[in-house]
């Protein structure tokens, strides 16, 4: 799917527009579920103490904290204001700044390892962020970031997806976008990892679980706390809606384990070395 430029111009500004009110709601709704893949993917880029990291579409930071709690270096950075100030907050002993991933502030060879969680499906051209991780990084350094996995029937994004399917109406408002689970194919991400130049790519499953005390809240992350998904229930009439979270309620009240529902919502890892 071949977007125009000014399709790509729309979606850049409702991206970028989105995260600025959607970054205390995300970090409510998705930090902690997010938040299980980030030591995986420092693993996958092979962060270790005194490693130099950049962590690209930061968000509130915290894969960046977790590569300065192994004695990494490490500066984060975001598209969005609003997220840069979060992270500021949330870590203040880490470096942030606002920047964007397509076009990195920073001399090639800089660093030894690239990452980003859950940032490459909201990029307008991520080929341009795949070229810019390999100019950053040094010679032998790897790129490593994660995108949510292809939905299935029982999972987060299948038991919502799904809903919409069934109840909801088109979105003919929302701005054209990139498909949102590319990256999730390894075949897909394997061919831009090795046109860009890059070596070895590999993608894995991370297993990943919300783990939340009302069957309800699932639909509110994705209601409150996105910002593709939220503009796409938001714009459904109220009685679609209605339906949507009464069958996504339903759906979780299936994943019941003791108090709690369990709600698998796996990650696809993907990583390769820069020869």
């Amino acid at each position: 799917m071949t977007l125009s430029e000014s399709e790509l111009r729309a979606f850049q500004e409702f991206e970028q527009s989105g995260w600025e009110t959607a970054a205390d709601p995300y970090h409510q709704h998705w930090g902690f579920l997010s938040s299980q893949s980030a030591d995986p993917m420092l693993d996958a880029a092979a962060v270790v103490s005194h490693s130099k990291v950049l962590d690209v579409a930061t968000g509130a930071g915290y894969v960046a904290a977790s590569a300065v709690q192994r004695g990494a270096t490490a500066v984060g950075i975001d598209f969005s204001g609003a997220q840069v100030e979060l992270a500021r907050q949330t870590y203040p002993e880490v470096k942030f700044e606002k920047a964007s991933a397509e076009q990195l502030p920073f001399p090639a060879d800089t660093f030894d390892a690239v990452v980003m969680g859950f940032g490459m499906n909201h990029l307008p051209d991520p080929e341009a962020a795949f070229a810019e991780a390999y100019r950053v990084l040094k010679p032998g350094g790897r790129f490593a970031f994660t995108v949510w996995s292809q939905p299935g029937p029982g999972e987060g994004f299948g038991i919502v997806l799904s809903a919409i399917e069934t109840h909801g109406a088109a979105n003919a408002s929302l701005p054209t976008a990139p498909p949102y689970f590319r990256f999730a194919d390894p075949n897909e991400t394997a061919a831009v990892f090795l046109l860009t130049g890059f070596v070895e790519p590999a993608t894995v499953t991370v297993p990943q679980y919300w783990r939340h005390t009302s069957p309800d809240q699932v639909f509110d992350a994705f209601n409150e706390g996105a910002v593709r998904a939220t503009a796409m229930l938001r714009a459904q009439p109220a009685n679609a809606r209605q339906a949507i979270r009464s069958e996504v309620q339903s759906e979780v009240l299936k994943l019941r384990q003791g108090e709690h529902y369990i709600v698998p919502v796996p990650a696809a890892l993907s990583s390769a070395r820069k020869p």
